[in-house]
């Protein structure tokens, strides 16, 4: 509720409904329909929820470093710099030709540092790792299992998983 009325008191926390997205994407209703009336989710769904991490936290960060330095850092002047800023040091290139100000700009570029690269990582893992199953293993209630499994790395018991992989 706080992320819907927080853009009353100033048109620079409206970056904060990003965050009912988020709890959106979080709903277990949501992913059930998505899975269910959309094949392309169901297939792409690790993928999908990962870019849709980065993507928000991209927009936050760059929400925050233009709100905590566009009246302090002559660097920054619109929205378009604090991307940058962010795009630079989430991918660690850090061109210096912009820098935060004080030792609130730098724990926000620790946090972008260490967040936004462990994100990204994610997302490159989901999209080049081979997909996985979504079944659940009846005695010890594994959910992921490679698409060619016989047997539950967990238990070792025999699964009977289609053959198409929609379960």
């Amino acid at each position: 509720m706080s992320s819907f009325l927080a853009p009353l008191l100033g048109g620079n926390f409206a970056f904060l409904r990003a965050f009912r997205v988020i709890r959106l994407l979080r709903s277990y209703r949501l992913l059930k329909r998505l899975r269910e009336d959309f094949k392309f989710f169901r297939a792409n769904e690790d993928v999908i929820l990962s870019a849709t991490n980065l993507f928000i936290f991209i927009f936050m960060m760059t929400e925050l470093v233009f709100i905590t330095q566009v009246h302090s850092n002559d660097d920054v002047k619109n929205f378009i710099d604090a991307m940058y800023f962010t795009i630079a040091t989430l991918t660690t290139t850090g061109f210096g030709d912009i820098t935060l100000q004080g030792q609130s700009g730098r724990a926000l570029s620790i946090v972008i540092m260490i967040f936004g690269v462990s994100l990204f990582i994610r997302l490159i893992q989901t999209v080049f790792r081979p997909a996985k199953v979504r079944f659940k293993c009846p005695d010890c209630g594994l959910f992921l299992h490679d698409r060619d499994a016989v047997h539950c790395k967990h238990c070792g018991r025999v699964l009977d998983i289609p053959s198409d992989g929609n379960v």
